[in-house]
């Protein structure tokens, strides 16, 4: 090897060493830290349920938190409903209007504002319940 070959070689091995010691020193690529797993999953909301049967709704009230759902199930032995006061009209909370819903089925709703919403069976109107949200 003539010595142009041996002197470009060695400046290859000074610079391989050099780096091989930076890179020790310096990590280009940081090891990831580990951390303990979290669990980001919004909670579930709290559900209570209110069945509904040929005699009306138990519980017919009930007191619950925002974030909180009702389900109303229907264990009458026939079609019901659930819809909002005031009979017949049923406007002054829309959102609770299910309309007819079948023997051994539910209906659910989650409360996210505070205030206190009463409902009846259509078909039965002296069967009523209310539904008090705090914060």
């Amino acid at each position: 090897m003539s010595k142009k070959y041996l002197g470009i070689l060695g400046i290859l091995v000074i610079l391989l060493v050099s780096i091989l010691i930076i890179e020790k020193h310096i990590s280009l690529y940081p090891t990831p830290t580990k951390t303990a797993p979290t669990n980001k999953r919004a909670p579930l909301p709290k559900e209570v349920t209110i069945t509904l049967t040929k005699n009306g709704f138990t519980p017919s009230q009930v007191t619950i938190n925002i974030g909180s759902a009702v389900r109303w199930k229907n264990k009458s032995g026939a079609q019901e409903t659930v819809n909002s006061d005031n009979y017949p009209t049923n406007q002054l909370h829309k959102e609770l209007n299910f309309g007819v819903f079948s023997n051994n089925s539910s209906v659910v709703y989650t409360f996210t504002k505070p205030g206190t919403y009463g409902y009846h069976n259509q078909l039965h109107p002296s069967q009523h319940g209310k539904i008090i949200v705090v914060q």
